[in-house]
C-alpha cells in the first residue's frame, strides 16, 4: 500500500507543468520559450513546428554569449553547426536597457524585417536551436538573442528563395 501511494504522489508530480523546468536555468526556460513562440506563429500560418536540434540550440548559445562578450552584433560568416545540416539560417536580436528576455517582442520585431520573417516562417527549414545571454553590452544592460535554424538534407534539387541576405 505504501509503495502504491508513493508512486502515485511520484506520478501526481511529474506531470505538474512547470514540475519538468524546475531543473532549467531562467535562459533555458526562456529559449524555450522561444522556441514554443516560434513555434506558435509557424502554426498560426500553416507550418509544422521547428524540432529543437541541439546541435543548433549550443551554435546559437554559444554565438549570444560571444556576442556579449565582445560588444559585437552582427552575423556570423558561417554557423557553428553540425555537418549534417545542408542549410542552415541565422536571426539576431537585441534589446538593450532592460535584462528581461522579452520572448515575444523579439518574436514580433523578427516578424516585422522581411528577411527575419522569412527565417521563422521558412517551410524548407525543420530544426532550429535558440540562445540567449543576457549582460552588458557596451555600458547598458542588453539582451542578445540568436536563433539558428537548418535542414538536415536538401528537399530536392532547387531550394526556394528564403530571404537570407
Amino acid at each position: 500500500m505504501r509503495t502504491v501511494a508513493a508512486t502515485t504522489a511520484t506520478m501526481a508530480l511529474l506531470a505538474v507543468p512547470g514540475i519538468a523546468d524546475a531543473s532549467l536555468t531562467a535562459t533555458q526556460r526562456a529559449e524555450r520559450k522561444m522556441t514554443a513562440a516560434i513555434n506558435s506563429v509557424r502554426a498560426q500560418n500553416g507550418l509544422p513546428a521547428f524540432e529543437r536540434s541541439a546541435s543548433l540550440t549550443g551554435s546559437a548559445e554559444r554565438y549570444s554569449r560571444w556576442l556579449m562578450e565582445t560588444d559585437t552584433f552582427g552575423h556570423q560568416s558561417s554557423i557553428q553547426a553540425s555537418s549534417r545540416f545542408a542549410l542552415l539560417g541565422e536571426a539576431l536580436a537585441m534589446h538593450t536597457g532592460s535584462s528581461r528576455f522579452k520572448v515575444w517582442w523579439t518574436v514580433r520585431r523578427w516578424l516585422g524585417s522581411p528577411s527575419h520573417r522569412d527565417i521563422l516562417l521558412s517551410p524548407v527549414m525543420r530544426r532550429q536551436g535558440a540562445g540567449v545571454t543576457r549582460g552588458r553590452f557596451g555600458s547598458s544592460r542588453a539582451v542578445v538573442w540568436v536563433l539558428h535554424v537548418g535542414r538536415l538534407s536538401l528537399p530536392g534539387t532547387q531550394l526556394p528563395h528564403v530571404g537570407l541576405p
